[in-house]
């Protein structure tokens, strides 16, 4: 019983979610697609990571978070992201001018 009001009150959440704001609700679960692709782009190619793929896609993902938490007013978050992309934009030009 506990379990199944948590799964709805979850349920109910995620709907209210998507009703508020479809196009955030989107570019979250982007962003979370993104990461979660990432992590298993590196975690199935180590040693030899496809660096100019797994920055893009990393890159967009947290570009796309960060406007979300923008509009949520989430500073935090949004500092995150945006620090994320900026230290992943300079990888990616270092990878370029090395290679």
């Amino acid at each position: 019983m506990i379990i199944s009001n948590n799964i709805r009150a979850v349920w109910n959440y995620i709907k209210n979610d998507w009703h508020s704001n479809r196009v955030r609700f989107c570019a979250e679960v982007f962003a979370w697609s993104c990461s979660v692709v990432s992590a298993i782009i590196f975690a199935a190619t180590v040693p030899t990571i496809p660096v100019v793929p797994l920055y893009t896609i990393f890159i967009a993902g947290c570009v796309s978070s960060a406007w979300a938490c923008y509009t949520r007013r989430s500073f935090g978050l949004m500092a995150n992201s945006v620090f994320l992309v900026i230290i992943d934009g300079i990888g990616l030009i270092r990878y370029f001018l090395v290679n």
